[in-house]
């Protein structure tokens, strides 16, 4: 009796079919066996038989409402369940040489569909456009949101990649006289070219403070530009100024002071041109100068706000003149250049009418030599 039952427990864990041939029934047979099976083995068939069936309730709470996305997921996700469930019975029920191998990745392959599911679908939420159409209320894909996409996309295939290669004994593959160890060995290598730059990008897009289309101004590189894309290491601005190209790496917004200029609907941005006028002008006479330079740059350029009167300030007594600033509200961040350039020439215009005089002397300092001042040319 002892023999029977040492022969009946080996079977039991080795074939299905010698399983039920040992047993009294067909159900005692089939519980005997997947008594005995590993808990991989149960977690995954646990996992194949919820995600069969409640795949539906599944995708809804693992996706965001999108356009017609939710049917073609969840049609996916009902043909992955059904191949890989089958894979994995047939492989464990009949103890194929590489059944647990099959089981394993047929969890992983699940796990990681779930996994971009979810990260897909939170990265929409956050950082795609929200639109209404007809009455409800959808997430379409943004330029920020495909490229944490991308990024998201990546990270996982090399996770699970590296968990495939385990499963199946694969390590070999990984080392660094293998195609896959050497591509290993160049990126680990020339991290320091392009790591700082790479993470810095997966910061900013996930920020969002610096988007496509902002002005933005980097005072200690002289840079006053349009972003354009930032890409996985660099990112791509157009120069106010001159109209061409700039490539920047991404570690640079992060390590430098970035001006991001960004216009509000009702209040718009300011900005300012400093005037350096001589101790003989009137205060009052120099308000009056900068209020009317203010008027003309608005009759030269539709890019000043006239709406929002100009604000005159003294900033500073220097040696041989007063710094006055003119701020003036801004319509477009992006002709931030040409409203400069019109209050610019309106000064340049007006000063006679107003009789005052823009340019200044300047004190040159010598080593070790007496300080030396250069009027300007007489008018």
């Amino acid at each position: 009796m002892n023999e029977t039952n040492s022969v009946t427990s080996t079977n039991a864990v080795g074939n299905i079919v010698d399983s039920i041939k040992d047993s009294d029934s067909l159900f005692e047979g089939l519980l005997t066996y997947f008594t005995n099976l590993e808990p991989i083995d149960h977690i995954t068939f646990t996992l194949n038989l919820l995600i069969l069936i409640f795949g539906k309730q599944i995708i809804t709470h693992l996706s965001v409402q999108t356009v017609g996305a939710a049917p073609f997921q969840l049609r996916l996700l009902r043909i992955l369940n059904a191949v890989l469930f089958f894979a994995y019975f047939c492989a464990v029920a009949f103890q194929f040489q590489l059944g647990s191998s099959i089981s394993h990745t047929g969890l992983l392959v699940l796990l990681t569909y779930l996994i971009w599911q979810f990260t897909h679908s939170l990265i929409l939420k956050k950082y795609g456009r929200k639109r209404e159409v007809e009455g409800s209320s959808i997430y379409v894909e943004s330029y920020t949101s495909n490229n944490l996409k991308l990024i998201a996309l990546l990270l996982l295939g090399i996770t699970t990649g590296l968990i495939f290669l385990n499963i199946w004994k694969l390590e070999s593959w990984l080392q660094t006289t293998s195609f896959l160890g050497a591509l290993a060995v160049l990126i680990f290598t020339t991290k320091d070219y392009w790591l700082k730059d790479f993470i810095s990008g997966i910061i900013l897009i996930s920020n969002g403070n610096i988007e496509r289309g902002d002005v933005i101004r980097i005072p200690d590189e002289n840079i006053l530009a349009i972003v354009l894309e930032t890409r996985t290491t660099l990112t791509l601005l157009r120069d106010v100024t001159r109209n061409h190209n700039i490539t920047i790496p991404n570690s640079m917004l992060l390590n430098k002071q970035v001006e991001i200029l960004t216009t509000d609907a009702r209040k718009g941005i300011y900005d300012y041109v400093e005037f350096n006028i001589g101790y003989e002008t009137h205060p009052d006479a120099a308000v009056a100068y900068l209020l009317d330079v203010w008027k003309s740059a608005c009759k030269i350029t539709a890019a000043i706000n006239s709406d929002r009167e100009g604000i005159i300030k003294l900033i500073d007594n220097g040696d041989h003149a007063v710094t006055w600033r003119l701020l003036y509200n801004l319509k477009a961040e992006h002709e931030i250049i040409n409203a400069r350039n019109a209050v610019k020439l309106a000064a340049f215009e007006l000063q006679d009418e107003h009789g005052v005089k823009l340019p200044t002397p300047l004190t040159h300092a010598f080593p070790g030599g007496p300080a030396v001042v250069s009027k300007p040319p007489a008018s």
